[in-house]
Order: C-alpha cells, then structure tokens, then sequence
C-alpha cells in the first residue's frame, strides 16, 4: 500500500502546519508508510497547479478568496475528478452540510472541532470513508420526509446485506464511502456506465433520490458496516 498524498486549501496559512501535523499522526495509524507528500495552497487557482492524479485525499475549506463554497467544490472535483474531496467549514448547519454532499463533497468536518474530534474525523476520511457529523446527519433540518411503506432501519440493514447483488453492494459500498463514479469504476475495474447502471438500480430498490438520500439512509440505519470494506 503506498502513502498518502493530501492537498489541503485553506486561506488561513496559519493552520497549515496544525492540520498537517494531525494528518501526519492520523496518517501513521491509517497506513504503514503514512503521510507521503503533503500540499497547502490559499485558493482554487494555485490548486489547479498540480497534476489530476497528485493527490489522494483533498481538504477544501469552505470560504475561501475568490471562488469558494459550492463553485469550489465543482471546481476542485472537475480538475480531480477521482479525488476524494471533503469540505472543512466553520459553518456547521444541517442545511449546508446536505448541500455540500449534494453537491460531491465526500464529507464534511467541522473547523470547531477540537483535536481529539478533529483527528477522529480525519481517521474516517483518510480511510476513504464518508464523514459526517452525527448530530447533523440525524437533525430534523436534514430529516428526509418519510414514506408510510419505507422500510424502518432494520429491514433497510437487512435489505443491504441479504437483498442486493455482491456487485450492487459493492458499488454502494464505495458510493456512501465518497468515492466518485470514475474511481468507483476504476476499484472495481469496471466501465462507468456500469457504475451509473448499478446505482440506478440500487437507489431505486433503497427508494433513495439519489447518493446523498441513499447515504443518510445508510447512515441512520447504522448499516454502513453490512456493505463490507
């Protein structure tokens, strides 16, 4: 397994060597080689300097100068478009918070968090795992409205682990870790066609809109670990 290689943008230079630090000790526990090449830039344009395929993890603050929020996001994750990106915000509401994962974010992380949450946010993003704040993933401002005929969270754990393909587990399984359709493909060494098929058909048999509605389903029935590694 190779190091891991992070681009973090924020304007704030002054966090730099904080976050880096943190990633540096969360990335020893997370792989064996650890934290490999380590980048920090102010805004969009000085991290559309880097090469497509740099990077294996990007932290995007959310205010940044010039371009940022959402047009950041789209930004960052045209130039990356396997990269995971997660959003760091100050800014904690629920509605924000959909909107980023609306929008691609592969997770969100708090910029009030202390160190001890700080680094427990990290060791599930730098796993490729989606992260979201609990106490928002399950606010009423995020609640989705609920279908009479919806299954509760114990049918929706049982439905994922008994009822789906090993395929369709599989590419739901990378979908709520964040991972975009591109890289899905390429983990699984499949066309991303492919990818958009299995989804379509997963979300449909979830009842989910789309990715975001299937993640917080997953994530409120506590059934990520049913999907497997």
């Amino acid at each position: 397994m190779a190091c891991m290689n992070v681009l973090l943008i924020d304007d704030h230079e002054i966090v730099w060597n904080g976050t880096r630090r943190l990633i540096e000790r969360v990335a020893a526990e997370v792989r064996p080689e650890g934290l490999g090449r380590f980048e920090a830039v102010r805004d969009i344009d000085a991290a559309m300097a880097f090469d497509a395929g740099d990077f294996d993890l990007i932290l995007l603050d959310y205010h940044l100068p010039g371009v940022s929020g959402e047009a950041a996001l789209a930004s960052v994750r045209h130039h990356y478009p396997t990269t995971p990106v997660c959003m760091l915000s100050a800014e904690t509401t629920p509605r924000k918070v959909k909107d980023v994962i609306e929008a691609g974010a592969a997770g969100f992380i708090p910029k009030a968090y202390g160190i001890d949450e700080m680094e427990a946010a990290l060791r599930v993003v730098l796993r490729h795992r989606v992260y979201l704040p609990a106490d928002l993933v399950l606010s009423e401002d995020v609640a989705r409205p609920r279908d009479s005929d919806e299954m509760s969270p114990e049918e929706l754990a049982r439905f994922l682990g008994t009822e789906l393909s090993p395929r369709q587990r599989q590419v739901l399984a990378l979908a709520v870790r964040g991972l975009p359709g591109k890289l899905i493909a390429r983990e699984l060494n499949i066309a991303e066609g492919t990818v958009k098929v299995h989804l379509s058909m997963v979300y449909k048999a979830l009842g989910a809109r789309n990715r975001t509605d299937a993640l917080y389903r997953v994530f409120e029935a506590q059934a990520a670990n049913v999907l497997g590694d």
